[in-house]
């Protein structure tokens, strides 16, 4: 009774129950840590059995590092790859760009060249008509 007062009261303090939780996984562990210790087996299997666990503990990060750092490369690779993708989708719009300008630009040209020809032909006719 209390310890569920006591517990009661840390947690209606801290609008953060985070403390609770982390106490709680806390208390966890020393209790299966201490169950082990003080099981009916002896100690070389005890500490057999700890060493077990550690190593099986150890092999699983080690494993689950692997996993999320293959994710990580991975997710790089995509990046670039969509990067490489987007720059050549760019240059090409941009090269694309370019050519309609230049063609815009040449006929634009070529039919003032017109104008200003036709316009000349036209006065120089007029002059000698005079």
């Amino acid at each position: 009774m209390k310890y569920e007062k006591m517990l009661s009261n840390c947690v209606s303090r801290d609008s953060d129950s985070s403390n609770a939780i982390v106490a709680l996984l806390t208390g966890l562990a020393v209790g299966a840590v201490l169950g082990v210790l003080f099981a009916p087996s002896s100690g070389e299997e005890t500490r057999s059995l700890i060493s077990d666990k550690a190593s099986d503990l150890t092999g699983d990060l080690k494993e689950k590092y692997n996993a999320v750092k293959e994710k990580i490369v991975a997710g790089k690779d995509d990046l670039v790859d969509l990067k490489d993708r987007v720059t050549e989708n760019v240059k090409s719009k941009a090269g694309d760009l370019k050519q309609e300008f230049k063609d815009y630009k040449d006929e634009a040209l070529s039919s003032a060249k017109n104008d200003i020809q036709e316009a000349s032909d036209d006065l120089n006719d007029s002059v000698q008509n005079a």
